[in-house]
């Protein structure tokens, strides 16, 4: 019984916290919008607003995974293989989206090639795949 109780009460904060940060980056989004408006499309302004929103889906996505990744250091005895199974799957997993988000971000900027709108693309696109990375880890931390 004391074993259902305490997936409940997991299962609990986890809905919390995914309503947490859903909240956040819908703030996140509002702000990007309102400031994609006062920029009225000057590529500095534009660029400004994608970095802020970045940064602030950054802050979101380094403490869900540090969270995660301190749980997973420090697992109940009976979850210490499936965590350090995790840990591992979860460290290459993130550099790897690195990767894929910096590249794919890279050949997206491309519709703008040499333009003053590459970087307005490639800004925005960081923030859209950290927004959605960030939607992510917080799922799939969720379902475990």
């Amino acid at each position: 019984m004391k074993r259902l109780g305490i997936g409940v009460c997991l299962a609990l904060m986890c809905g919390a916290a995914s309503a947490q940060v859903s909240s956040e980056v819908a703030s996140i989004d509002a702000k990007l919008k309102a400031c994609l408006a006062t920029a009225g499309g000057v590529t500095p302004g534009v660029d400004n607003c994608n970095e802020r929103a970045k940064a602030s889906a950054d802050v979101i996505l380094n403490r869900i995974y540090g969270d995660w990744v301190e749980q997973l250091k420090h697992p109940a005895k009976n979850e210490a293989a499936d965590s350090a199974e995790i840990l591992k799957r979860l460290i290459a997993s993130e550099r790897a989206w690195i990767t894929y988000r910096d590249t794919s971000c890279n050949l997206e900027s491309t519709s703008m090639l040499g333009g003053t709108g590459e970087t307005n693309v490639y800004g925005h696109c960081l923030y859209v795949k950290t927004r959605q990375r960030v939607l992510d880890l917080q799922t799939i931390r969720g379902s475990r």
